[in-house]
């Protein structure tokens, strides 16, 4: 009696086990999908939504967000997804008409409506303006706003928990702008060299001025590299930011030329905090 009791116990417990996993496997179906283009950007977005919404990035990690194009089967997830959240990269642009005619359903929202965007400095990019937005912390307060009033309006169930957690990341925030004003406010060394100048609005934030290798968007010509050597020189710069997906050969030689060290960054972290975190500390070390 006892050996068949403990058998229906053993049934019921796996059969409650089974419907357990069901349950859990129909709820992740029913999850809704949103868009972002970068790691940070998903991040951001994961802040407020918690585990309430899946989120799928378009860039693949170690990419160039300036030279990308979309395969199939990131139109398939884009066409699933309920928002997609651009941030004023150039892929979007190229492709944001067609993704209007074609994914009718799909709410496209800027992440950076109401910042002031920075303009690019050098003839490359005339007329075009930064977007590297998601680099300033305080900047990313006003994307986090934006996500929020838009997932209210699409998931109004979840208004509560997304003002808690919207208050809740904004402190956060707060405090990583402090963290970092600490780390630099003394530094005598403001200038830093850069592969890719993605750092102006940290830059700018921060009292910070950001020298660019790259030039016109591609790896320097011999004199401008002799150039770019001679100013490192003078202004005694021991360290040269490099980024995933860029080019590296100019700015290992400027490193071999100037005694500087080689630091590899990652302006498209998903480990968007402690990255920032890490770029101020090898800033305040140098």
């Amino acid at each position: 009696m006892k050996k068949i009791f403990l058998l229906f116990v053993v049934l019921g417990f796996f059969s409650f086990i089974e419907a357990t996993n069901l349950h859990k496997k129909n709820n992740s179906d029913t999850i809704s999908l949103v868009s972002v283009s970068i790691a940070p950007q998903a991040f951001f977005v994961e802040k407020i939504a918690g585990d309430t919404l899946k989120v799928n990035v378009i860039l693949p990690s170690n990419a160039n967000e300036h030279h990308f194009e979309f395969k199939p089967s990131i139109m398939k997830k884009l066409e699933k997804s309920d928002i997609y959240f651009t941030i004023g990269l150039e892929f979007e642009k190229v492709f944001l008409n067609k993704f209007h005619h074609n994914f009718p359903k799909l709410e496209i929202v800027n992440m950076q409506k109401n910042i002031s965007l920075l303009d690019f400095k050098d003839s490359h990019h005339r007329n075009q303006k930064d977007p590297h937005t998601w680099l300033d912390p305080i900047l990313v307060q006003t994307m986090a706003v934006n996500i929020y009033n838009t997932l209210i309006k699409k998931y109004p169930k979840n208004k509560d928990l997304y003002k808690k957690n919207l208050d809740q990341f904004l402190a956060e925030l707060d405090s990583l702008n402090l963290q970092i004003s600490s780390k630099l406010e003394k530094l005598k060394q403001r200038e830093f060299v850069v592969y890719h100048p993605s750092w102006a609005y940290f830059s700018k934030r921060y009292h910070l001025t950001q020298i660019p290798v790259e030039i016109l968007g591609k790896e320097p010509k011999i004199k401008d590299l002799q150039k770019l050597i001679t100013l490192v020189k003078e202004k005694n710069i021991k360290i040269i930011f490099v980024q995933n997906g860029f080019p590296e050969k100019a700015a290992k030689t400027l490193a071999r030329e100037c005694d500087a060290k080689i630091f590899e960054i990652n302006h498209l972290s998903k480990d968007w905090e402690n990255e920032l975190l890490r770029i101020s500390d090898a800033l305040k070390a140098k």
